[in-house]
């Protein structure tokens, strides 16, 4: 007997509610299908695949097909269950080829992202994979790390009172650690006299890592509307970093591209770790 379209996202509701529920429930498909790819079978990667199907990578008007490539069957058989509108269809696939859009969570990142298309965005899960994936891949590729800046934006913003989306300009530098020396919330400083520069580090769950993974790609993809975020890209000498690495560092996008940003001031806390992390991804 056939799954009643809906019945497992209602299920998932009921269990304690789902950010990308929201989400879906605000879309509607008015623009032709764009392909995604996504690798990996964690959970972090399955609740990726809720969120782009929900409409939080593209938008709530953009449907998708997603392409799982080395993921769980069970999940993608409940993904296709939950009924989303802008889901066009998913389904295994041995290569992220023919996406324009590809998400490497797991596996290898270099054979991974050498199947990619000329011209297509290739977000990869840690900076040391990035570089590998860049060096054979004729799409574009950056390196997903916008968790330890997410992980710090909720402090904050949980500190103040205010939702996530209050809080700007907290970098993740290097291999992603985060620097709130520049943050705000809701325009006004966010560290007070004597605030440390840079915040305790925590675990991240899978939820925060989808999010991470999805916001990334979107900002890419669609633009960051002038906002600083964080992303794992080549090493071009700023910062006294060198060239031949990826690295995090503060990024404006706009759809497809990205610009770096220039001339951020550092403290001595900041500087610090920025460079013993350049030293271990130059070694």
């Amino acid at each position: 007997m056939q799954a009643e379209p809906h019945a497992s996202t209602f299920a998932k509701v009921r269990e304690g509610g789902l950010s990308w529920s929201w989400s879906m429930l605000s879309s509607a498909p008015t623009k032709p299908a764009v392909t995604v790819a996504v690798a990996g079978k964690s959970e972090a990667a399955s609740e990726t695949l809720y969120r782009i199907a929900a409409g939080e990578m593209l938008g709530p008007d953009t449907p998708v097909d997603i392409k799982v490539v080395g993921g769980d069957a069970a999940v993608i058989a409940d993904v296709e269950a939950c009924g989303f509108p802008l889901l066009k269809g998913i389904a295994s696939a041995t290569s992220v080829a023919g996406a324009p859009y590809a998400l490497v969570l797991e596996g290898d990142a270099a054979a991974l992202a050498g199947k990619a298309e000329k011209g297509a965005l290739v977000a990869v899960a840690g900076v040391g994979n990035a570089a590998a994936a860049a060096k054979g891949s004729a799409g574009s590729v950056t390196a997903i790390t916008r968790e330890a800046q997410m992980a710090a934006e909720f402090a904050l913003a949980k500190s103040a009172g205010v939702d996530a989306s209050m809080v700007d300009n907290v970098i993740s530098w290097g291999e992603g650690f985060a620097d709130i020396s520049h943050a705000t919330i809701g325009g006004k400083w966010a560290l007070k006299d004597g605030g440390a520069a840079l915040p305790a580090t925590g675990d991240v769950s899978p939820a925060m890592s989808a999010e991470a993974a999805v916001s990334h790609m979107r900002d890419w993809a669609c633009g960051s509307g002038g906002k600083w975020v964080s992303m794992g890209v080549p090493a071009v000498g700023d910062y006294g970093m060198g060239e031949g690495f990826f690295y995090s560092v503060p990024c404006v996008t706009t759809a497809g591209s990205y610009k770096r940003v220039g001339g951020v001031t550092l403290t001595a806390e900041v500087a610090s770790a920025m460079e013993a992390s350049r030293a271990k991804l130059s070694a």
